[in-house]
């Protein structure tokens, strides 16, 4: 890793990539897009008071010092859930708590929906940076938004080396991880591209001809060779106005890679916080060993509230790497961590952690 760049000078790097102006969608068509600004109600939400309950709408007051001992004749509505309050009502018993009486005291809002309860008119119904679900997309329908600034979906154009022997595993390995990370993948030299990913044939061998060809194309690298393992001989340049990540054709390094540094650049094109998934604090089950200057990618999985590393970070291929739940970041400055001791761990599932 001699002469390497650290991995804060590529995140400073990726971080400084400019990002595109947000589009309107329309609502319907929103899901899985993430929201670039708050979306604000236009009303209140509900709009009105209503039953949360089917029983009879009283006034609360009428009903103080009521129990089934000490019942209180008093006029009652039947009403059914979500019913608008009739006038004067600010409550609902139950039906078993009324046998034209009151048999049970009531507060001011006991069994009723409040206008305003879920949010007022004009704060955020939904937050920025929120890949929108099934159940936002209804929220849209019933505030009635018809349509919402998104941040665009990045379009990265996969240029993929071929593997020097073997299956190609990296074009369903990279366009998986895009589809994860809100991109969309591409294949052709003329498709427009937010990003490009070269992988294969990023490092020192006679074959690795991939700065070269980069090069011959144009572009260039400005970093090329990040203290990670694994996937230490990525680059980062550009190629017109496009950022060019350069990956590793092992596909062990080149998920390193991408799990380090393009996923960090994707997510946030997206409108996605990186890493994916909610950070865990485990207790390291055995020790994790590495070295200074080099920061680790080491791979765990998950027992319980333990976690168990799967070995050194550039061992173990593919099945190693399916058998992980997450991995755990090693500083360059740290050799390692003990057994015993607490560590985070980031879930590879966005879901995970939640």
């Amino acid at each position: 890793m001699h002469g390497a760049a650290s991995l804060a000078a590529a995140w400073a790097w990726l971080d400084a990539v400019p990002l595109g102006p947000p589009e309107t969608v329309p609502a319907a068509s929103a899901l899985g897009r993430v929201t670039a600004a708050p979306v604000a109600s236009p009303a209140d939400q509900p709009d009105r008071d209503y039953a949360a309950r089917d029983g009879y709408a009283v006034r609360a007051t009428d009903t103080e010092g009521a129990s089934a001992y000490a019942p209180i004749p008093l006029p009652a509505v039947p009403i059914v859930a979500g019913a608008a309050l009739p006038p004067g009502a600010d409550a609902v018993l139950e039906p078993d708590a009324f046998d034209g009486a009151a048999l049970l005291s009531l507060a001011p809002g006991e069994g009723v929906v409040r206008q305003g309860e879920q949010v007022r008119r004009g704060d955020p119904a939904i937050p920025p940076g929120i890949r929108l679900r099934p159940d936002h997309v209804a929220l849209l329908a019933e505030l009635g938004i018809a349509a919402l600034p998104v941040r665009p979906a990045p379009r990265v154009r996969l240029r993929i080396a071929g593997p020097k022997a073997g299956a190609d595993t990296l074009t369903p390995l990279l366009a998986g991880l895009l589809a994860r990370d809100g991109a969309t993948a591409t294949f052709a030299a003329t498709d427009a591209a937010d990003l490009i990913l070269f992988a294969g044939r990023s490092g020192p061998g006679s074959d690795d001809d991939g700065p070269a060809t980069l090069a011959a194309a144009g572009g260039r690298l400005d970093l090329h060779g990040i203290a990670i393992r694994p996937g230490g001989t990525s680059g980062l340049g550009w190629l017109g106005d496009a950022p060019v990540l350069l990956l590793p054709g092992e596909p062990l390094a080149c998920l390193g890679a991408y799990t380090l540094l393009a996923a960090r650049l994707v997510r946030r094109l997206a409108g996605l916080a990186w890493p994916p998934g909610r950070p865990i604090v485990v207790t390291l089950r055995r020790k994790i060993v590495s070295a200074i200057g080099v920061t680790d990618l080491a791979r765990v999985s998950l027992h319980g509230d333990e976690a168990v590393p799967l070995g050194p970070p550039e061992e173990g291929g593919l099945a190693g790497a399916a058998r992980a739940d997450g991995f755990v970041i090693v500083p360059e400055a740290s050799e390692g961590h003990a057994a015993g001791s607490l560590v985070t761990v980031h879930p590879f599932d966005p879901e995970a952690g939640r």
